[in-house]
């Protein structure tokens, strides 16, 4: 016997004070100001965290595309979303390894651990996409510049780049706390060791130190690229005001030679 776990992010956040007006008919066995978890029927779950990740074990795809389509409020294409998929099996050890999720049995507490690990992971991975785009586009503008020593970028774009570094940056730092571990992880040596080997697998803590490193390259970037161009503008405004001291002067002496 094994179940399907998936994990979706959205991209946007999930307003939980909304979800429970709406999801009166599940059974809703945990929940915090930061997620709410319910239990359908007997080993089937879904988990909603705040910061936009949806997590569903033992759904059925109607029941997924219509939590999914609820939470976006519109029709959405399952996969066009960040997503982490894997099968959970029973058996008398703990493992998680290749895909799969191996535990001795699948209660709240059991359930509620691997989703909290899959949300992580999935917003890690929209993180992650978003970190490589802004690289990728400031990559080309470093090749320009060491291929003409210059690059087409205006200082209205360079403010749009920095702001959405910083606020990739400030995303991610508000939802830090989302990395650590919950409180029933540390009374039961069990549930410990499967968000230990969760963690382990799905690289929750390398994944975030290399989005950090990332961001903080691309900053780097961006700030030489933000001092080139004020270097470059501030050589135009000089080059401005000595043109027009000469044009003072060549009028000067127009009008004393007439």
């Amino acid at each position: 016997m094994h179940l399907k776990a998936i994990a979706y992010h959205l991209e946007k956040r999930i307003l939980l004070s909304n979800i429970r007006e709406q999801f009166k008919s599940y059974n809703l066995v945990k929940r915090e100001h930061s997620f709410l978890l319910y239990k359908i029927k007997n080993n089937t779950y879904i988990y909603l965290k705040d910061y936009g990740s949806v997590v569903f074990i033992n759904c059925d795809d109607k029941v997924i595309q219509q939590t999914v389509s609820f939470l976006t409020k519109k029709e959405t294409n399952m996969s066009n979303l960040p997503s982490e998929k894997y099968k959970i099996t029973f058996s008398d050890t703990i493992e998680v390894d290749f895909g799969n999720i191996q535990i001795k049995e699948l209660n709240d507490d059991v359930a509620h651990i691997t989703m909290l690990n899959l949300a992580q992971s999935v917003a890690l991975m929209n993180y992650v996409n978003k970190t490589s785009d802004l690289h990728d586009k400031t990559l080309v503008y470093s090749k320009q510049l060491e291929k003409t020593g210059s690059f087409k970028l205006s200082k209205t774009q360079m403010r749009k780049f920095i702001g959405r570094t910083m606020n990739l940056k400030n995303n991610i730092a508000e939802n830090l706390f989302v990395f650590d571990s919950p409180d029933v992880a540390w009374n039961n040596k069990d549930l410990s060791n499967l968000d230990y080997k969760l963690k382990d697998e799905l690289d929750i803590v390398k994944r975030h130190q290399g989005i950090e490193n990332s961001l903080n390259v691309i900053k780097e970037n961006l700030d030489l690229f933000n001092d080139i161009l004020q270097h470059k503008y501030s050589s135009m405004l000089e080059w401005i005001i000595i043109i027009l001291i000469l044009f003072e002067l060549v009028q000067v002496i127009v009008e004393k030679l007439i």
